[in-house]
């Protein structure tokens, strides 16, 4: 039976010799052809299946209950499922006569290709790709803690014989999490281990990854449920409100995409690839439609590991700072309500303020934490509730250009930021919608709030009746990389990293 219980791992560098890198290396490779032979068997299986003379006959069927019990029993006939394929993987292991990775690691690599067989069979995703021998795979786990083992006596992963040191901070939090419980009626056992590689400046470094059961020890103290906030996301920040705070926020500050260095880098390696390549494009420049094979100099892959490494610092300092702005939303309130957008839409009006913040990955963050936190996230309907449209003094919508940074409340001479104005009706909406009488009893704490924050301000309306051109809202609240502090001495993506070559 699956385990429910709440896991949380903790992820330690492996300190390995030479042995111990060959050997993690074979099995690794290993582990790759194990997931292509089971991939390759399964897609034909599925094909024989949809072949088959029941398969098209249940396909006619009309939609209900005996149409579901027939797709499930013809695709437990052809073992497509997930013990099904976790037998094909380890039949393949058993036949290949090698002894890199047992049983438990093979059976895992048949879950992580029923994974990908399951989306595209029932979700519409993409037919799974077969690994290559550059790209490989990124972890192999077992089932348990007796394939790859954690000896918290040795502080060091085993397997397969292999005794592996682990390099542990000496440092409370790390303390706490692997020691053992003080109170006999507490468990925290180890699930199982994970081996991660992962490229750092074109090096593989070897990583455990450690699955506990439990919670993992409290670093910060989250909000109770009864506080709520109410925040409206844009593609490089976010307005927030929260009855006793308010403010603008940017996502990632930290990140510096230097767009320069990137194109300097992605033009020499094309260069480079056209100078070893020439037999591979047309006299126009453009690429000739399916090449056999690329050649590949040395310089080449210098380059392509510099851009690599570059993307990796940018995802990580992102990373790190989307899980600071998620403790601190978490900590001022247990529960956040957030307008419910698209963020791919994001990316196609707003592509380079996208890539840089990442909205849609910190929002996937903000909700991971708020559960871990024993917190919630409630989406909210955009199309019905119209946000940045309603006005709670007239009681009336009206859709704003989206240079209009400043709503007008009601006939007033109130200017309210428009995405504060937006996490303020969010904050207080109701199952039923925008309770009215509520936003007006809670508007006089709401403006003095405000205007402390300079997120509102008077101004006379014009003869329009409209609010006049306002310069873009600049205030202290509005985060700035210099006034975030950090832990490390500086961001994990500096100019330092990718310095362009005199041409």
């Amino acid at each position: 039976m699956k385990s429910n219980t709440p896991t949380f791992v903790i992820e330690l560098p492996l300190c390995v010799n030479d042995q111990q890198n060959r050997f993690l290396t074979q099995a690794f490779e290993l582990g790759r052809t194990l997931y292509n032979a089971t991939l390759g068997s399964a897609l034909g299986r599925l094909q024989r299946m949809r072949e088959s003379l029941p398969w098209r006959q249940t396909r006619s069927m009309p939609q209900g209950k005996e149409r579901s019990k027939r797709f499930s029993d013809l695709q437990k006939a052809y073992g497509l499922t997930e013990n099904g394929l976790r037998t094909i993987a380890n039949n393949h292991r058993k036949a290949s006569g090698r002894n890199d990775i047992g049983a438990h690691e093979a059976q895992c690599v048949g879950r992580t290709v029923w994974r990908a067989l399951e989306r595209y069979m029932f979700l519409g995703a993409g037919k799974p790709r077969f690994k290559s021998y550059r790209q490989g795979l990124n972890s192999i786990e077992g089932t348990d803690n007796r394939e790859i083992m954690f000896k918290p006596d040795r502080q060091s992963i085993v397997w397969r014989k292999q005794v592996m040191k682990l390099m542990i901070p000496d440092t409370s939090y790390f303390k706490e999490a692997l020691a053992d419980p003080i109170e006999p009626t507490q468990t925290k056992r180890i699930k199982y281990c994970r081996i991660a590689r992962r490229t750092l400046n074109g090096k593989k470094r070897w990583f455990a990854q450690i699955c506990l059961e439990g919670m993992p020890p409290v670093r910060k103290i989250y909000a109770p449920k009864s506080e709520v906030m109410g925040i409206d996301p844009g593609p490089s920040g976010l307005a927030y409100f929260h009855p006793q705070k308010a403010g603008l926020v940017r996502v990632a500050p930290n990140v510096d995409m230097q767009e320069k260095a990137i194109r300097r880098l992605q033009c020499k390696i094309d260069r480079s690839r056209r100078a070893n390549n020439p037999d591979h494009f047309n006299a126009d420049g453009t690429a000739k439609p399916s090449p056999t094979s690329w050649k590949i100099s040395r310089r080449m892959e210098k380059l392509q590991v510099k851009l690599a490494e570059h993307h990796r610092c940018l995802a990580a300092t992102r990373k790190r700072d989307h899980g600071e702005l998620a403790n601190f939303l978490l900590q001022r309130a247990g529960t956040i309500k957030i307008e419910k957008n698209s963020y791919r839409s994001y990316q196609r009006n707003f592509g380079k303020s996208t890539t840089r913040t990442g909205m849609g990955t910190f929002v996937s963050h903000l909700k991971r934490s708020a559960e871990r936190a024993n917190s919630q996230v409630i989406e909210l309907n955009a199309y019905e509730l119209k946000l940045s449209q309603y006005d709670p003094a007239t009681d009336t919508y009206r859709k704003k250009a989206l240079k209009e940074r400043w709503h007008r409340w009601g006939e007033t001479d109130i200017l309210v930021q428009r995405d504060v104005m937006s996490a303020f009706l969010a904050c207080h909406v109701t199952e039923k919608g925008h309770d009215r009488t509520r936003l007006l009893n809670e508007w006089a704490t709401a403006e003095a709030l405000l205007s402390d924050s300079g997120l509102c301000r008077h101004e006379l309306r014009n003869d329009q009746g409209t609010s006049k051109e306002v310069p873009r809202l600049t205030s202290p609240e509005v985060e700035k990389p210099k006034e975030r502090v950090r832990s490390l001495s500086r961001t994990l993506c500096a100019k330092s990293d990718v310095k362009p070559s005199a041409a």
